[in-house]
């Protein structure tokens, strides 16, 4: 008889519960804490590998822009530059007019840099501004600016490691010029600049600066000289190297380019002429 009680027993207790969680039919689930707290847990970011730096391949800036009245030699012609030789150090070379990615240039080819005089040899180009300015306009240059670079012809040029180097090495010079009456006529120099390229086969074009030394004293062209030149050096080329030129520009005292009066080029003179000796 007592089994007969156990089971209504368990039956009432049953339906008691049932009714305390709101009268349904659906169970309750119970969670363990422990599988809470794992479904709470956030996944691990990925892991990614630290991004490794692209090996940067130098390359040339682009050309500088070129004043409304600058020698540009978009017109093929240099007949109106010379190679000054006139010692044993003096460069001897070629002119030309190369254009570079687009940009015409005058480019100097030296033939007499090797091993023996690398370092030691002088670049003297004159540049006949009588050809180039008007007679009134020549006593008026104050200044000149004109870009320069180099680019490399050979390996010359020896690095700290024993490694020969392609590269134009350091830039710098001076300037002046030849009068009628014999004497200089000063110009500045612009190795303080300190052009060089250890890097690039070819520079970039810097633009540097000759001031007119002595014009505040009266010493400066006129349109009666015979001659008026501005002769461009670079001193000390550290490697067989070719040196362009580039926007010559004439400016006076206060700052204005002063206009190019360049007549057309005779008929079979757009070349080069011979080196001045």
């Amino acid at each position: 008889m007592k089994k007969r009680w156990i089971l209504p027993l368990l039956t009432a207790m049953l339906l008691s519960m049932t009714a305390c969680n709101g009268g349904g039919t659906e169970s309750v689930a119970t969670t363990d804490p422990t599988d809470a707290t794992e479904a709470t847990t956030e996944a691990p970011e990925e892991v990614t590998e630290a991004p490794t730096e692209e090996e940067t391949v130098p390359t040339n800036a682009a050309f500088p822009e070129a004043d409304p009245n600058a020698v540009t030699f978009d017109d093929g012609r240099c007949d109106f530059v010379k190679i000054f030789c006139d010692d044993d150090l003096a460069a001897d070379g070629t002119l030309s007019v190369e254009t570079v990615d687009g940009n015409a240039m005058l480019k100097f080819t030296d033939t007499k840099t090797n091993a023996e005089n690398v370092g030691t040899i002088v670049m003297k180009l004159l540049v006949d501004a009588k050809s180039l300015l008007a007679p009134e306009d020549l006593e008026k240059v104050s200044s000149i600016r004109f870009d320069i670079g180099a680019k490399a012809e050979g390996e010359l040029l020896v690095g700290d490691d024993g490694t020969a180097m392609k590269v134009p090495g350091w830039i710098g010079g001076g300037g002046g010029t030849i009068a009628a009456d014999g004497n200089w006529y000063g110009f500045g120099d612009f190795s303080a600049s300190n052009i060089q390229e250890y890097a690039l086969e070819r520079s970039d074009m810097y633009n540097v600066e000759f001031k007119f030394l002595l014009a505040s004293a009266g010493k400066n062209w006129n349109g009666t000289m015979e001659e008026a030149n501005l002769q461009i050096m670079r001193w000390g080329v550290q490697n067989a190297s070719s040196t362009y030129i580039d926007n010559i520009t004439f400016y006076d005292a206060d700052g204005n380019s002063i206009p190019l009066t360049m007549a057309p080029a005779a008929e079979g003179e757009t070349d080069a002429p011979e080196a001045a000796e």
